[in-house]
């Protein structure tokens, strides 16, 4: 009786230990989309093993602009190889909040030649200024595509500040005209933020009609503008209920010039039906892309970042659930992808829709068809 005692005490122990990992030191329940602090370290990852260290993976979202900071990826790439055994093999990225990328040159070679650059409009909600001559000169310079970040108007203007409220005004004609002429593709589109279930909204678009409202005007621009390729951002927010999933289902089956990025997204897998969600994955799997949404990373935030790779991959292709400091919503069921479609959102989708992608991995020795 006493060794069966304290056998089971100490098993209690040790479930208590990951007990008290899980749950926030409040003991409150986070909400959707609550985001982590820089005071928190993850290392839910840390030791986890692909099992397709043969499959390159390129971030087509990723927001850095100055050369300087670009070498912190690279040691992130090294950390993964080395850690997790993932090929990091490119970056997109699409400008930053520090500033525009001045040279797609220098961040070109700063990578080693590993990332490509596209330029892009934060604040297009006071009305965009581009023209076709624009277009032109940034495409001579070497930039790959345009990024439009569309979030909720009321994130960029002032109280009482005049605006532009939704994407498909006839203010972006021109521009959108600019794209098809000139064969540059939209870059993660940023049309909103996500909207939770029903007793579990976001701050940012609490309301689900304006979420709605914005959704339907990003489907109205794609629509309009079929010879423009478009991808559009974090899987169009369409991944917090099942029913969004299904209209992304409606949408990725009428325009085949719409594409996804899977970029800050696995965190709402948790609100979602686990079947329901990898079905859409492998039926539409030519038309997802692999990316997190990676920013400018200071020494101490390498791990935070890999953290956030490393998660996101063990939910594409383990059949496990994972836990992670990013998952506000409890853990997130792996999915165990095949591998063919992983080798698709990892990098065979990007290698046919992003110029100058296929170069560059051949140049690094990756077999590209």
């Amino acid at each position: 009786m006493k060794n069966y005692l304290e056998k089971n005490t100490r098993l209690f122990l040790v479930l208590l230990f990951f007990y008290a990992l899980a749950v926030p030191a409040s003991g409150q329940q986070m909400t959707v989309g609550e985001r982590i602090t820089d005071g928190e370290v993850p290392s839910a990852q840390a030791q986890w093993k692909t099992r397709y260290a043969d499959i390159p993976r390129v971030d087509v979202h990723t927001h850095v602009s100055d050369p300087a900071d670009v070498a912190n990826f690279l040691k992130l790439r090294d950390r993964l190889s080395e850690n997790n055994g993932a090929d990091l093999a490119a970056w997109i990225t699409m400008d930053s909040r520090q500033g525009p990328i001045d040279s797609p040159a220098e961040m070109f070679k700063s990578s080693g030649g590993r990332m490509l650059s596209a330029f892009a409009d934060y604040e297009p909600h006071r009305g965009i200024h581009h023209t076709l001559k624009d277009f032109e000169k940034k495409k001579e310079q070497g930039f790959i595509g345009y990024k439009l970040w569309f979030g909720p108007y009321y994130r960029v203007l002032a109280d009482g500040e005049e605006g532009i409220e939704h994407i498909d005004h006839p203010a972006f004609k021109d521009v959108l005209s600019a794209a098809a002429k000139t064969h540059t593709p939209l870059l993660s589109l940023h049309i909103g933020d996500p909207n939770g279930p029903y007793g579990n909204r976001l701050k940012y678009i609490a309301d689900p009609v304006f979420f709605w409202r914005s959704v339907r005007a990003a489907e109205n621009v794609i629509a309009q503008n079929p010879d423009v390729t478009i991808i559009v951002a974090h899987m169009v927010f369409l991944v917090s209920q099942d029913a969004q999933l299904d209209y992304l289902r409606y949408m990725l089956s009428s325009y085949p010039n719409m594409y996804v990025d899977m970029s800050a997204t696995y965190q709402y897998f948790a609100l979602v039906n686990k079947d329901n969600l990898r079905d859409l994955m492998i039926e539409y799997s030519d038309r997802l892309l692999f990316g997190i949404d990676s920013g400018v990373m200071a020494d101490d935030r390498i791990d935070y970042f890999a953290d956030r790779y490393t998660s996101a991959m063990a939910i594409l292709e383990d059949d496990t659930p994972v836990a992670s400091p990013h998952f506000r919503n409890g853990a997130v069921q792996g999915l165990a992808l095949p591998r063919e479609v992983l080798e698709k959102l990892y990098y065979k989708n990007a290698l046919k829709l992003y110029p100058r992608l296929k170069e560059t991995m051949a140049a690094k020795g990756y077999a590209v068809e």
